[in-house]
Parts: structure tokens; C-alpha cells; sequence
């Protein structure tokens, strides 16, 4: 699956757990164009982190640097983000 983030197509890849952080499910590669979530999580858990990876991609993509290192914050915005469309993915 491709997901666009400011018209840039992310790849997302389902992958073993290998974040070696408590409630750290996915990570970008903002290099790479690429998101990488823990494949062992229900699906809607997929979709919440997908929509949180994709807030941080879209403030550096904007220049909230600073912004996209809050965690809080991207947290937040993508759960509500996420609460308020319920994206299917």
C-alpha cells in the first residue's frame, strides 16, 4: 500500500516488530518515502500508527521540525486525524 503525504507516495511495509521501544509501533524513512509499521498489531492499531507516522511526515515536509519531535503532539493529531475520518486502509 502507497499512502500520499504532500504529494510524495509513501510505501507502507508491514514488518516484524523491531522498534525495541514500549508503544512504538512504526517508524518513517523520510529518505526512503517509506513507513514501517508492526505487522503483529490488529488492524486497527495498523491504521491509528499509519495515520501518526503520516503527521510526522507531513510537519517535516512542512518544516515543523521541532513540532514533528513531539510525540504528544503527533500523537494527538493523528488520533484525531485518524477518530475523526476513520480512514480504512
Amino acid at each position: 500500500m502507497k499512502v500520499n503525504i504532500c504529494g510524495l507516495l509513501h510505501e507502507v511495509i508491514e514488518c516484524e516488530d523491531m522498534f525495541n521501544v514500549d508503544l512504538h509501533f512504526g517508524q518513517i524513512d523520510y529518505k526512503d518515502l517509506v513507513i514501517k509499521i508492526n505487522k503483529d498489531m490488529p488492524q486497527e492499531s495498523k491504521n491509528e500508527s499509519i495515520c501518526h507516522e503520516m503527521v510526522h511526515g507531513i510537519l517535516v515536509h512542512l518544516g515543523f521540525n521541532e513540532e514533528s519531535q513531539n510525540e504528544h503532539f503527533v500523537q494527538a493529531l493523528g488520533n484525531a486525524i485518524y477518530q475523526g475520518f476513520k480512514i480504512a486502509f
